[in-house]
């Protein structure tokens, strides 16, 4: 009798698995879905071959002025011309490597979160991260350090944008955690003391809290004090950061179990080390997609500046132009690089939160 030998393993059917059954799996699906993916891809045939020649292939990628701009394409000459003020605001030539120092710090700062060993990751991490806001206002005002001054006046430009929402989401993670836990606090006077500030910050509209810092704010300053504009616009945009965290963090106290507590308590942990070691990592962990659109929505919230006079990287854009030399009408690609650049950071931050959130998964799915 001869040995049973089974057939080896034969591939699965094309008709079922590869690109060609998930593209009809999604886009042609039913007649539906197939007129719509005909009627999408109609429309892109339409639109894309002349936008794309318009940005890359007929574009002006040479020179220094209107005067280069000879094709029909976009006039990308102008954003190169103005690339240091969008950058770089009006801060001298000469001393721009302080915000870029500034600046690599800050990744600096972000990378060891992930590259520290986790027994230092606390201990070095997060000390850095608190100190990092008032060392580059050290570094970037340069009085108070023997370097020379300069003013905010000169400040500027997108790594404005950035380092102030840097500085104010930095100070406002760890006071919005405290409104947050004052406003489930048992004493009466905490607690109403936080819901007040917590809803007055999140009841109005920015703007006015920025007006109300930059213009009605110093009435209430004895004569004769000065507080800087650029100081009293990172309070603001700190307190209102705080007021939506603080929800943000109120939310994720409730979703952590009761039993999580009550080990806690059992294990005769002080409120502080409760707090701290036991529900705060949960807190963050069922919080993180709404911390990250806190993120993002205070970083776009920082081109409201420009409405109280501080030129950030969309009023430089309209700044320029409305310069006598590019008066031929350049606004498409001004705002277009904006917004290429605020969605590269952006996705960006989007990209840190889910590798965050990947590492902090404990569910153990596979």
């Amino acid at each position: 009798m001869r040995e049973f030998k089974p057939l080896p393993s034969q591939p699965a059917p094309v008709e079922t698995v590869g690109p060609i059954r998930w593209v009809k799996d999604n886009f042609f699906s039913s007649i539906g879905n197939s007129l719509a993916t005909l009627l999408i891809l109609a429309l892109l045939a339409t639109i894309l071959p002349p936008t794309l020649d318009w940005i890359f292939f007929s574009a002006n990628w040479s020179g220094t002025t209107q005067a280069d701009c000879t094709k029909e394409g976009a006039c990308w000459v102008f954003v190169m011309a103005w690339s240091k003020q969008f950058f770089y605001g009006s801060y001298p030539a000469e001393e721009l490597w302080r915000i870029n120092l500034c600046l690599i710090a800050l990744v600096a700062v972000i990378a060891s979160s992930y590259l520290l060993h986790k027994d230092l990751r606390n201990k070095v991490a997060i000390p850095l991260f608190l100190l990092l806001p008032f060392i580059s206002i050290l570094i970037l005002d340069g009085s108070w350090i023997g370097l020379t001054p300069v003013s905010t006046d000169y400040w500027g430009g997108f790594s404005l944008n950035v380092l102030l929402a840097a500085a104010s989401i930095i100070v406002a993670f760890p006071l919005s955690f405290l409104w947050a836990l004052g406003r489930r606090s048992d004493m009466p006077f905490i607690k109403s003391v936080c819901i007040v500030l917590i809803e007055f910050f999140r009841g109005v509209p920015v703007l006015a809290l920025f007006f109300m810092g930059s213009v009605m704010l110093p009435l209430f300053f004895p004569e004769g004090t000065n507080v800087d504009k650029l100081l009293r616009v990172w309070i603001v945009l700190t307190l209102f950061m705080a007021g939506y965290m603080a929800e943000v963090f109120r939310g994720g106290f409730q979703a952590v179990p009761k039993g999580q507590y009550e080990a806690a308590d059992s294990l005769g942990l002080s409120f502080w080390q409760k707090t701290l070691l036991i529900i705060l990592p949960q807190v963050i962990k069922i919080s993180m997609p709404n911390i990250l659109a806190t993120f993002v929505m205070l970083f776009k919230n920082t081109t409201f500046l420009l409405i109280i006079g501080i030129f950030e990287m969309l009023s430089t854009t309209q700044t320029a132009l409305t310069n006598s030399n590019w008066l031929g009408g350049h606004a498409t690609e001004g705002y277009l690089f904006v917004a290429l650049v605020f969605w590269i950071c952006c996705f960006s931050m989007s990209m840190i939160s889910s590798s965050i959130e990947r590492k902090l998964d404990t569910s153990h799915k596979n």
